[in-house]
């Protein structure tokens, strides 16, 4: 679409098409996959981002790597295995504090903000990574002992906090607002408090991410009226069993406040299986695909509740949903299905959790071409990792990973990373996407909404004649805000922020308060091609910097080719408040009940047809 836009003086010009350059806060320096680097120390290389994987070789200081990849104070790198350039190369990961990022960095590659210069020297690959927010909050349990020593160890569990801490980390939280449980630490008291804590931290429009790893259980519970599911916590008993409902109450508060709540339980609630092979539960299952053990995450309680039936208790997200938390604020996954064994690696953790966390990190594809990775696209990612890892097992088939709740949920704003060199053997396979719509573009900004915010628009005509009506709609919310206007055009090529613009800043909104836009000094007349207009209508609790854009304007707007690095730029943008990017919200007391501090927006879809 394009629009004919009449000014107060009446004049016309011609709205072009051009790029969006969202200056991304940032960490220092970025640096380009292929860019030589050289260790500063002697280091080990490992097969996994992990310092209890294997050592594939040992690297002396100045010893030169090429980077393929960084990720959650990781870097994977390529080394040759002699000084022989014709030498077989090995690839691996090195932690990120052992090599020397200066060497031969790329000044086109690179991405600088102010944070340079105020001497912070983190690193980051591309936009792939993007710094700590207040705002963020990650609770990580991890039980891989437990004090009944007739329940089956699971020395994965601790691999999985630092997998799960990479994943919090590529949500942006900061490490302070990281809380953890581990063995001992996590008996049902102690996860009861943390939570409890957690609820009390959380301010209006924050983000949480809480990962469970252990055992799953069953139990009979007479007033539920059968066998419901529960997590174990490290004392076992009546007060180490944490039921979904439970769960769900605990976190009402918590789901309130929220603009998203992501819960991962890396565990199984299924011992159908498990109880016909209890050898399997004590020493683990060789799989012949890797040199790890496999260990069911499920210990029964009681022999009438080991199997799945008649089972009474619902899923974290339908309990949840029925203390009144709405679906699309709340991503839950599970390892595997409720008849289904989930599974522990004892040399690289839960194959849920360190196949999640690979592919958040590098591996999933952007399969829609939308510009972000979804959470369901991170899924599919890691259900054909988990395939793979199970293929050919004598004893098991693969469990399948649950996702409940906003499947279109994006985590972290980052674009599909470039592709490296050097092929990986984790690497999925990379599908053609199909031509994205205007209207998914937006879609894919609307679904991370917070449901909780109400926002109304109503088109005075929906529809309009080109060259001959205005558009005019009129915008409501129930939470005091700030309005922006986004479109997606018939012709379906750019994005363009219609509201505010060069012409009208004021898009403050009071609750219950009704606006009318466009305002007389920027009337917009439609212009065609003959189609629909989409147009998103987000009412933010706190202002979006738009100084930080680069752009060249469409008159009075601001546009975005319809591609996906636009839309992943656009994106970033929008979900990111001013006074958390600029640290203003860093001080507790400015923060607490301060909606500038919160990334929240509600939103709304409005479809406007263009007739001749």
């Amino acid at each position: 679409m394009t629009f004919t836009l009449n000014l107060n003086h009446r004049k016309k010009f011609f709205v072009a098409v051009v790029s969006l350059f969202l200056m991304l806060e940032v960490f220092a320096q970025t640096a380009a996959p292929g860019q030589i680097l050289t260790t500063v120390r002697a280091t080990e290389l490992r097969s996994d981002k992990l310092g209890s994987a294997t050592v594939l070789s040992s690297l002396a200081a100045g010893v030169s790597l090429r980077l393929l990849s960084a990720e959650g104070g990781w870097t994977m790198v390529e080394a040759a295995t002699s000084s022989d350039k014709a030498s077989p190369k090995i690839i691996g990961w090195v932690r990120a504090s052992s090599v020397n990022w200066q060497t031969g960095a790329s000044n086109v590659s690179r991405l600088v903000s102010g944070r340079e210069a105020a001497g912070n020297t983190a690193l980051t690959l591309g936009v792939r990574s993007m710094p700590p927010r207040v705002n963020r909050h990650a609770l990580i349990i991890g039980i891989s002992r437990y004090a009944d020593a007739a329940t089956p160890p699971l020395p994965g569990a601790r691999i999985d906090k630092e997998s799960a801490t990479q994943m919090a980390q590529a949500m942006q939280v900061p490490t302070s607002n990281i809380r953890y449980l581990q063995d001992e630490q996590a008996t049902g008291n102690s996860i009861r408090a943390a939570l409890k804590e957690l609820t009390g931290q959380v301010q209006e429009g924050d983000r949480v991410f809480i990962h469970y790893s252990g055992h799953g259980t069953r139990y009979n519970d007479p007033v539920a009226g059968g066998c419901v599911e529960a997590l174990l916590a490290y004392e076992g008993g009546s007060s180490g069993m944490i039921t979904n409902h439970e769960m769900a109450d605990m976190l009402k508060t918590i789901t309130n406040k929220t603009d998203k709540l992501f819960v991962m339980y890396d565990a199984c609630h299924s011992g159908g299986l498990a109880q016909a092979a209890t050898s399997v539960r004590t020493r683990g299952a060789l799989n012949g695909n890797d040199e790890g053990l496999l260990r069911p995450k499920f210990s029964s309680i009681t022999e009438e509740c080991g199997r799945p039936v008649n089972v009474k208790t619902r899923n974290l997200l339908v309990e949840a949903t029925a203390t009144g938390a709405l679906p699309q604020d709340i991503i839950h996954v599970s390892a595997s299905r409720d008849n289904e064994i989930s599974f522990d690696d004892e040399l690289k953790g839960g194959l849920a959790t360190q196949f999640m966390r690979d592919c958040m990190l590098r591996d999933a594809v952007d399969l829609d071409n939308s510009g972000a990775i979804s959470m369901d696209e991170i899924r599919q990612c890691a259900q054909v990792k988990i395939n793979k890892r199970m293929a050919n097992d004598v004893n098991y088939k693969p469990h399948n990973l649950v996702l409940n709740g906003n499947a279109a949920f994006v985590p972290a704003w980052f674009s599909q990373p470039s592709a490296v060199a050097a092929p990986l053997a984790t690497a999925p396979v990379v599908l053609t996407p199909p031509a994205l719509t205007g209207e998914k573009a937006l879609l894919q900004m609307f679904d991370q909404r917070d449901a909780k915010r109400r926002v109304q628009v109503t088109a005075a005509k929906e529809k309009l004649k080109i060259g001959q009506d205005t558009l005019d709609f009129s915008v409501q919310s129930d939470r005091a805000g700030y309005v922006y206007v986004a479109l997606a055009g018939s012709d379906n090529k750019a994005l363009y922020l219609l509201f505010p613009n060069d012409l009208d800043q004021n898009n403050k909104i009071e609750a219950g308060q009704k606006m009318q836009l466009p305002r007389p000094n920027w009337r917009v007349k439609a212009a065609g091609p003959v189609g629909t207009d989409n147009l998103l209508v987000m009412v933010a609790d706190a202002p979006r910097d738009l100084t930080a854009l680069a752009v060249n304007k469409a008159g009075p707007f601001v546009s975005s080719f319809n591609d996906a690095q636009g839309r992943a730029k656009l994106g970033a943008l929008m979900t990111t408040s001013q006074l958390v990017v600029n640290q203003t919200c860093l001080n507790t007391v400015t923060r607490r009940n301060n909606p500038l501090c919160s990334d929240a927006y509600g939103a709304a879809m409005l479809a406007i047809e263009e007739t001749k």
